[in-house]
């Protein structure tokens, strides 16, 4: 049970660094969509494809090399550190000499001057100092914590201050290139070590490195495959719309499911010898991620017109129906960093590139075919094919560890429909249309949702031990929030 509240309070910690840089991302986003043209984040989404999938090419996977090795010596994060570096500087190389052939491929100098300006940021984040992933290792973010907030504090100002002055696109590139710079100098300004040039190691560093680089490579274009399709099938204005409907819809994805299970990596790691308990921890991960991941789903099914309209204003309701089409895709997305995290605890790295591999050629296949669909039919295609993806994934990891499928798939379900159930109550209760109504309808929504869930894990908690480690933690936590509160009225 120690195990359990250290990862509850590592995953409160990260959670918590999120959703503080999140909000600032947020109030940026709004700021943005009022001042730049759903071109403009076309622009911005073509130059991030390119720049983040020239990053994974170079990823040697630094961060999960070191979680599983046996011991993080000085020579294993100095060789992993300076492998990472030398990789993604010969990358910056090659993407130089590569812009003229981006200027013909998307015929508009502002993507090239983009791309070329956000190149240097894949060397500047390799040279981050590595004791940050020695941290990790440990389920220690309090460096990290501090290094995220100040670094989005700065980069926020910077994206505001660009963006009233330019009206364009330069504010969010410029805001990235600053986040990277101020991200290296707070990690040597915070962290002791001094990491060294250093290839002592190499080998043994490559052979886990090459399957990360495979699977990074085809990971990332599974995950991106829609973005670079529709940045050829449709033009920049409806890129842009796809690209913010995407980035609201999957923002609980990866701004609070993710860090909340990135600890899930290193205590799979320490149990992976017992499959009776990376078993338990697995359920365990799994249920949480429903839970924390259904409400987002099905509010944002719900209420995607009034999302739009209320946050980004009328000029973006054609991004609506895309944002409800993305929904399916918000929960397999975080289903799937569970999976990624576990297989690489287990040193799985070639399950993950062929399951990548595969889903990425079919998902391909289906959405070429798809070609001349509208764009809201498209998105659901691409949706609902990889949900199914991760489902199959589910399957195979479930085999890996002896664990019952169709157990993990109920603890999946069943907050699913909890939340589904809970949206209807609060969309009845809350019936006229004004942004206090969306503000109201989900507190509601909240309230009504974490009541039912803590219900059914009070009753469910007497048949399964997952079930019982959530109710517990709920009620303990329960209590010292009403404690906190009976002190503060005091």
């Amino acid at each position: 049970m120690s195990t359990v509240r250290k990862l509850f309070q590592s995953s409160g910690l990260l959670v918590g660094i999120r959703l503080f840089q999140r909000s600032l991302g947020l109030i940026s986003t709004l700021i943005l969509a009022r001042l730049l043209t759903p071109a403009d984040f076309g622009i911005v989404a073509v130059a991030a494809l390119i720049i983040h999938f020239s990053e994974v090419l170079s990823n040697t996977g630094i961060q999960q090399y070191l979680v599983q090795a046996d011991e993080a010596t000085n020579e294993v994060v100095n060789t992993a550190w300076t492998l990472d570096i030398l990789l993604k500087v010969a990358v910056c190389v090659l993407l130089y000499l590569a812009l003229p052939g981006i200027n013909w491929l998307y015929d508009d100098a502002n993507i090239m001057y983009a791309v070329g300006t956000l190149i240097p940021v894949i060397a500047i984040r390799a040279m981050m100092n590595p004791e940050l992933h020695v941290q990790r290792r440990n389920l220690s973010y309090g460096i990290i914590f501090r290094i995220g907030v100040i670094q989005k504090l700065v980069s926020f100002v910077v994206v505001i201050i660009v963006a009233f002055q330019t009206r364009s696109f330069w504010a969010i590139v410029i805001g990235d290139l600053v986040s990277s710079i101020m991200g290296v100098v707070l990690s040597y300004y915070y962290c002791a070590r001094r990491p060294k040039l250093s290839l002592r190691n190499v080998g043994t560093q490559w052979l886990f490195s090459r399957w990360m680089l495979a699977r990074g490579s085809i990971g990332y274009l599974r995950a991106q495959i829609d973005t670079l399709l529709i940045s050829q099938f449709y033009s920049l204005s409806d890129l842009g719309k796809f690209n913010i409907a995407r980035e609201f819809t999957i923002m609980p994805a990866t701004e609070v499911i993710q860090p909340a299970v990135e600890p899930l990596l290193a205590t799979f790691s320490s149990v992976r010898l017992d499959k009776t308990k990376i078993a338990q921890q697995v359920s365990l991960a799994l249920l949480l991620i429903s839970t924390f991941t259904a409400p987002f789903v099905a509010f944002t099914y719900q209420f995607h017109e009034a999302i739009i309209f209320y946050l980004l204003g009328e000029q973006w309701m054609e991004a609506a129906p895309l944002m409800q089409a993305m929904t399916p895709l918000l929960f397999a997305f975080a289903l799937g960093g569970v999976l990624n995290n576990l297989c690489f605890a287990l040193a799985k790295v070639k399950t993950v590139f062929w399951y990548d591999f595969f889903s990425l050629t079919l998902i391909a296949v289906v959405l070429v075919s798809s070609q001349g669909l509208l764009l809201e039919s498209f998105v659901w295609v691409r949706s609902f094919l990889g949900l199914a993806m991760v489902t199959a994934f589910l399957f195979v990891c479930s085999r890996l560890i002896s664990a019952n499928f169709l157990t993990q798939v109920c603890l999946l379900v069943i907050p699913l429909l909890a939340s589904f159930f809970a949206v209807k109550v609060a969309t009845i209760l809350c019936f006229k249309q004004s942004f206090l109504t969306l503000v109201f309808s989900g507190f509601v929504f909240a309230v009504f949702y974490s009541a039912l869930m803590l219900c059914l894990a009070g009753v469910l908690s007497k048949r399964s031990r997952t079930w019982r480690y959530l109710y517990e933690y709920s009620m303990e936590f329960l209590k010292r929030l009403i404690g906190k509160v009976l002190r503060t009225t005091k």
